[in-house]
């Protein structure tokens, strides 16, 4: 393989790495800027019912993320831990950015009326739920148990506990292995030993670690 092609190669897969990375950050950007487009093109209606109930189910949606947070920080869900990804922080600083950008894009608007509209002061509140979603950031990485089931946001199926005969917990990576040699990974982890040493320690407690195997690969 020549130079250029090697070249061209390790370019493709950083390029590949970097639009997983930015995924998820280009889902919460559209999300917000998707609701807050939909509730001014309603406002604009002289319809204000529509527009209470458009604005309603926006901020009901900011604010159950924000209580499934305290929630999960007060130590509520026990059967569920979350832990570091490696879109974490970018994830977290389009939040911050995108709540910050719209406070102060809104508190120019509010100081510019010169007849009163909702549409600022909904962009406002939006912006400072957003903002709140930035601060109290949890972790994407997720494993948790319900039903005889394991979930997570990274996984297309759920899996059943009783299918389950290895889990291994790697410093990128978690692997499940199931009957059959089938396997299912949770990837593009960002774990350290501790992290680790947690998701072990979770999973000890509450499975039936004499049907499944827990292990850890290089955690350094």
């Amino acid at each position: 393989m020549s130079l250029i092609e090697k070249g061209y190669g390790i370019h493709s897969h950083i390029t590949t790495n970097d639009m997983k990375k930015y995924r998820e950050d280009i889902k919460v950007i559209f999300q917000a800027l998707s609701f807050i487009a939909l509730y001014i093109a309603i406002s604009m209606i002289d319809n204000p019912v529509g527009a209470i109930i458009s604005g309603g189910v926006w901020f009901f949606v900011w604010s159950l993320n924000i209580y499934d947070i305290i929630k999960y920080r007060n130590q509520k869900s026990q059967d569920e831990i979350r832990f570091p990804t490696q879109n974490d922080s970018y994830s977290k600083m389009t939040s911050l950015s995108l709540g910050c950008m719209l406070i102060i894009g809104m508190i120019i608007w509010i100081a510019l009326l010169t007849e009163f509209t909702f549409i600022p002061i909904v962009g406002l509140i939006a912006g400072l739920l957003i903002l709140i979603n930035g601060i109290i950031y949890l972790p994407k990485g997720q494993i948790k148990l319900e039903n005889s089931k394991l979930i997570s946001f990274g996984l297309k199926e759920e899996i059943e506990l009783s299918k389950i005969e290895s889990i291994n917990i790697d410093r990128n990576q978690i692997t499940i292995r199931k009957e059959k040699n089938s396997t299912i990974k949770l990837d593009r982890l960002e774990l350290n030993k501790k992290w680790t040493s947690k998701i072990s320690e979770f999973l000890y407690e509450k499975l039936n670690t004499e049907e499944v195997k827990i292990t850890c690969g290089n955690t350094i």
